[in-house]
């Protein structure tokens, strides 16, 4: 009997670390006052943990998303996180700036997978001294490509490189020589002159109305940012480099992908430079698409 106790005491780190934690993971954040979904990717590369993590704060209805990166290092007894750069949210408000540390322990229950321990977090900015602490529980999902975090990823184009997705290499579409031309053949209308004052630009795009299935390619200067953006009611908000001489301009244009289910492709655009707001709604077909020019104002 001891020498059986002794045994599982001993083989039981080795155990946990031989595990695959690579996957999806789903489950909650839980604190005293609140129970936030939460998802967790970990991928492996080069022998080492990373992947992203996924937070939902519903207010008024909606679902305020923020993805981060992850840090992940696995032990023999617990495995530690740590929040990384922001990917995307599309939040109303601008996001804190809050970091979150984690650990946790393997568990199992019949076949499933349990990650569970605790979380705090600390804020970013030195005159906010708030922090919070509590529950985080995930379980190993078994149909990875229904996750949120996952399917928010595809929506933006962001290049994630997961390791235990499916690799399989990406065929030549017809559509990879046939969209670009037609886009070139396409009347550009400029439908906006915006001077602006910043180095870098907050983008935000919605679908502007009923929620059709409207897509867009949105390219800065004849260069793609975004293909085949699925315009929806929650924002999808990236940042361009504006670093640009006084005078100088740069020419944003939305090419429609899609017309949706009531044409012509509609949208609506919001520039956020500094603390200057501008809201340009814009539209496009097959045969035209609306551009914006963006001019960085003279000193």
């Amino acid at each position: 009997m001891i020498k059986t106790i002794i045994s599982i005491l001993f083989f039981f780190p080795i155990w946990l670390s031989a595990q695959d934690i690579t996957g999806v993971w789903t489950g909650y954040l839980r604190t005293p006052g609140s129970k936030l979904d939460y998802e967790l990717t970990i991928s492996e590369g080069n022998k080492k943990l990373s992947g992203y993590s996924l937070i939902i704060y519903p207010k008024d209805g909606i679902e305020n998303i923020g993805i981060k990166e992850a840090k992940i290092k696995q032990g023999k007894k617990e495995i530690l996180i740590e929040d990384g750069e922001l990917v995307y949210d599309n939040f109303s408000t601008r996001p804190t700036r809050v970091k979150m540390f984690g650990k946790l322990s393997l568990a199992t229950k019949d076949s499933l997978m349990i990650l569970r321990g605790e979380f705090n977090t600390r804020s970013l900015d030195f005159r906010d001294t708030r922090t919070y602490s509590g529950e985080i529980y995930l379980e190993k999902s078994a149909k990875p490509v229904s996750s949120k975090l996952l399917i928010t990823l595809d929506e933006i184009n962001f290049p994630h490189h997961l390791s235990f997705l499916a690799t399989a290499k990406k065929k030549p579409m017809p559509e990879v020589t046939i969209t670009p031309r037609t886009k070139t053949n396409r009347k550009i209308v400029k439908i906006r002159d915006i001077d602006f004052s910043s180095d870098s630009l907050l983008l935000s795009f919605y679908d502007n109305g009923t929620i059709d299935g409207d897509t867009v390619t949105i390219s800065l200067n004849g260069k793609i940012l975004v293909e085949k953006l699925g315009l929806k009611a929650n924002a999808f908000k990236i940042t361009i480099p504006a670093a640009i001489k006084p005078g100088d301009s740069l020419l944003l244009v939305m090419h429609a992908e899609s017309l949706g289910l009531i044409p012509p492709n509609t949208g609506l655009l919001i520039i956020q430079d500094g603390s200057i707001r501008h809201e340009i709604r814009f539209e496009g077909d097959l045969q035209k698409s609306s551009a914006v020019m963006l001019r960085k104002k003279r000193q």
